[in-house]
C-alpha cells in the first residue's frame, strides 16, 4: 500500500509519481525546513522509496515534482483548509502530519451497521454544508455546515422515515476554483481564484484518505468527527453512503487505487455504501470481496449480479431514468403509459433501483412544478451549462406565483409526484429539502453556489408544512404496507392459484390498460395476498380533463374504499383511518391531472346498487382478469 508506513526505527514513505525525481518536503508550521529526495536506486517504475528517521514525526510534509509541490495524494490527515472557501492562504499545499496508513479492523469500535435491504430503504441525499449552514436550521455557528450539524438533524430526519442518508463527497477536496496556466508558466506559482467555488466537490484531484476539514467543528479531529457521525447515524438504525468521484478512463487513477479508496472507508469508518460517480472499474468493484455486503451503486451494472451470501442485493443501478420518464408522465406528454407501467413495477431480481424524481443535478421536486426552462444567470456561463431540457411544466406561470390557482396546482402535483415515488417497488430517494419545497430558484445546474440557493432554508418546514406532512405520512405508510416494497420483482401473474394476479394493469375499462400514444391514465392493483398485506388500487389520470374508471373487482367480501385523493385540499388529501368513504358502484371519477389510491376493505354484503348497475360489466370484467390471471401482461409498449 501506497503511503506512510511505521516501522522500526522511523517511517518508510511509499509514493506514485510520473517524474524522473521526487521529493519529500518537511516543513515546521509555514517554515520548510527540509527538502528530501526519494533514492533513484530504490525506485521501482514510478513508485519511488523513502525511509524517514523517527526524529520527523513533529513535522508537516508534503511532495515535490517538476517544480510543483501537491499534498500527498494518500495522506490521511490534512492542515490547513479548516474554513470552507477561504480565500486567506488560497492556493497552499495541503500538509500532513505523520500519521500512519495501516487500517485495521475496528468492528467493535462502533455500532453495527444495520443492514438494511434496498426494499426497505428511504434514502436521503445531502450535502454536508449545505444541510445545516442557513441560520434558519437553529443550530450554533458552530455546529452549522459540518459533521456535528447532521448529528444534530438526526431526530429530524428519523421522524420523517429516512433510514439512509447519502453525503455528497465529505473528504478533502480543493473548492476554490484556480485558474489554469501552460505548465512552464512563470506564473504558474501564483495563481489566483476564478471567483467561484467547485460546492458540490466533484473534482479528480480530490485526496480520498480524509476527512474534509472544513466540515468539522473549529478544533475538532476531522477524523474523529466523521467517527461520531457514523455512530450517531449506526446508533438511529440508520445507514451512511458516501458518494465518490473518479476519473478512471481518463488515466489519472489506477483500479487497484479505486478498490483501495472504498475499502479504506469500509473498514476504518464503517460506512455501508459508496455512490460512484464518474467513472470506475465496476467489474474489478463487484468481485472484490471486501466490498461484499457493502452498497455498491453506479448509474448501471452490465450482466447479471451476485447477491450477498444472505441472499440480498448490495449493488444497485442509481441513474436518471426513473425521474426522466415519471417527469414526463406526470405532466402529461404522450407515449407515457408503458414506461410508467415498467417504472411502477422494476425491481431487478439481482440488484437494486435507486429511483428518485430530483436530485443535485437537475431542478428540485418544487422547481419542476414552477419553471419551464432553467434559470442558470447565476452561474456566470451566461446560461450555457446545465442541461437543455428538465422535463418540468410551470403549472402556468414561471416561478413563484400569487395567484392561488397556480399554488394549488403546484402543491397537488407534488402529491402527485410522491404517491408515484413511494408507491413504486423500487428504492425512493429524496433530495434534502424536497420534503419542505426547498428551491434553487430554476437553477438546475448550482455547482457553484455556496450560498443560500443551496443551503436548505429550514423556515420552508414551517410555511410549507403540508408538503412536509404528506410525503412523511407516504414514507410512514409505504413501510406499514409491504405490498409496495416486496423482496423480488413481481411477475404479473396469479404464480400461487389464488386467483388473481401479484401484480395488474388497467385502463378506463377494468384489466385493459390503454396503451395508445394518445392516453394519459393508468390503473395499478397491488395485491396483498402476496405479501400478507391489504390489496390497492391506484388511479392516475395525467390528463387536463377528467376521466372515469370502471372498477375492477375487489377480494371477495371487500369493497373499493378511498385512502388518498391528491385533488382534496382538506388534509391533505389522506382519509384518516377508519373515515374511508366507500366507491359502492364500481366506478369512480378522477379529475383532471390527479391520483387516487383506493384499498380493498371488508364490508360485508356488496351493496344492491353496484349488483345492479355492474352485472355487464362484471361478467366482461371477470372474463378479462382470468385472462390477465393466465397470461403475463406485456410491460415494454
Amino acid at each position: 500500500m501506497l503511503g506512510l508506513r511505521k516501522v522500526q526505527g522511523g517511517y518508510v514513505f511509499l509514493a506514485a509519481a510520473r517524474t524522473e525525481q521526487l521529493y519529500l518536503n518537511l516543513y515546521r508550521g509555514k517554515r520548510r525546513v527540509s527538502r528530501l529526495p526519494f533514492p533513484q536506486e530504490e525506485r521501482i517504475g514510478d513508485v519511488w522509496r523513502l525511509f524517514l528517521p523517527e526524529r520527523y514525526r513533529t513535522l508537516l510534509y508534503c511532495l515535490e515534482a517538476d517544480g510543483r509541490e501537491f499534498s500527498d495524494p494518500e495522506g490521511r490527515d490534512f492542515l490547513g483548509g479548516t474554513r470552507f472557501g477561504e480565500l486567506r492562504g488560497a492556493g497552499e499545499v495541503l500538509k500532513s502530519p505523520f500519521r500512519e496508513n495501516a487500517e485495521l479492523f475496528e468492528a467493535k469500535a462502533l455500532p453495527l451497521r444495520p443492514g438494511i435491504p434496498y426494499r426497505d430503504c428511504i434514502v436521503y441525499r445531502l450535502h454536508v454544508r449545505g444541510f445545516t449552514k442557513h441560520s434558519s436550521s437553529g443550530l450554533p455557528a458552530a455546529k452549522r455546515g459540518s459533521f456535528s450539524g447532521i448529528i444534530e438533524k438526526l431526530p429530524y430526519l428519523k421522524e420523517l422515515g429516512v433510514n439512509v442518508l447519502e453525503l455528497m463527497p465529505p473528504y478533502e477536496f480543493q473548492e476554490l476554483m484556480f485558474e489554469r496556466f501552460e505548465p512552464l508558466s512563470p506564473k504558474a506559482r501564483e495563481r489566483c481564484p476564478d471567483g467561484r467555488i467547485n460546492y458540490w466537490g466533484f473534482t479528480e484531484d480530490a485526496l480520498y484518505y480524509s476527512p474534509k476539514h472544513s466540515f468539522t467543528q473549529s478544533g475538532q479531529d476531522p477524523s474523529e468527527s466523521f467517527r461520531a457521525l457514523v455512530r450517531a447515524v449506526h446508533e438511529q438504525g440508520m445507514e451512511l453512503v458516501l458518494d465518490f468521484y473518479f476519473n478512471y478512463d481518463g488515466g489519472r487513477e489506477l483500479p487497484e487505487r479505486i478498490s483501495e479508496v472504498l475499502r479504506f472507508w469500509r473498514v476504518r469508518y464503517q460506512i455501508d455504501g459508496a455512490h460512484i460517480i464518474g467513472t470506475a472499474p465496476l467489474e474489478l468493484l463487484r468481485r472484490d470481496p471486501f466490498l461484499s455486503r457493502f452498497k455498491l451503486w453506479a448509474e448501471h451494472w452490465e450482466g447479471t449480479l451476485p447477491r450477498s451470501s444472505d441472499g440480498e442485493k448490495y449493488l444497485a443501478d442509481y441513474n436518471d431514468g426513473f425521474q426522466t420518464e415519471i417527469r414526463c408522465a406526470l405532466k402529461g406528454d404522450e407515449s407515457m403509459v408503458g414506461s410508467l407501467m415498467e417504472r411502477i413495477r422494476k425491481n431487478p431480481s439481482d440488484r437494486g433501483e435507486i429511483q428518485y424524481l430530483s436530485n443535485v443535478t437537475g431542478l428540485s421536486l418544487m422547481d419542476c412544478f414552477s419553471y419551464d426552462r432553467k434559470h442558470n444567470e447565476e452561474n456566470g456561463e451566461r446560461g450555457a451549462d446545465g442541461c437543455e431540457q428538465n422535463y418540468s411544466w410551470n403549472c402556468g406561470e414561471e416561478g413563484p406565483s400569487r395567484r392561488k390557482s397556480v399554488r394549488l396546482l403546484r402543491k397537488k402535483m407534488f402529491r402527485n409526484a410522491c404517491l408515484l415515488l413511494f408507491l413504486a417497488q423500487g428504492t425512493p430517494l429524496i433530495q434534502a429539502g424536497d420534503e419542505f419545497g426547498a428551491s434553487r430558484r430554476g437553477n438546475n445546474n448550482a455547482w457553484c453556489q455556496d450560498n443560500e440557493l443551496n443551503w436548505l432554508d429550514w423556515r420552508l418546514l414551517k410555511k410549507n408544512r403540508d408538503l412536509y406532512e404528506f410525503m412523511k405520512y407516504l414514507i410512514h405508510f409505504r413501510r406499514e404496507h409491504p405490498v409496495f416494497h416486496q423482496k423480488e420483482e413481481l411477475t404479473l401473474l396469479d404464480s400461487r392459484g389464488l386467483g388473481i394476479p401479484d401484480l395488474s394493469f388497467h385502463g378506463e375499462s377494468a384489466w385493459q390498460p390503454d396503451r395508445e400514444p394518445y392516453r394519459r391514465q393508468l390503473g395499478v392493483m397491488f395485491s396483498g395476498l402476496y405479501a400478507e398485506d391489504e390489496t390497492f388500487l391506484l388511479l392516475c389520470n395525467f390528463h387536463w380533463e377528467e376521466h372515469r374508471f370502471l372498477l375492477p373487482h375487489p377480494p371477495a367480501g371487500t369493497n373499493w374504499a378511498m385512502v388518498i385523493d391528491s385533488c382534496r385540499e382538506e388534509q391533505n388529501g389522506i382519509y384518516p383511518k377508519g373515515e374511508h368513504p366507500l366507491l359502492p358502484d364500481g366506478e369512480k371519477k378522477l379529475l383532471p391531472r390527479s391520483i387516487v389510491l383506493l384499498q380493498a376493505e371488508g364490508c360485508g354484503e356488496i351493496p344492491k346498487k353496484r349488483r345492479r348497475r355492474s352485472g355487464q360489466r362484471r361478467k366482461k370484467s371477470s372474463e378479462a382478469g382470468q385472462r390477465a390471471v393466465q397470461e403475463k401482461q406485456e410491460v415494454l409498449p
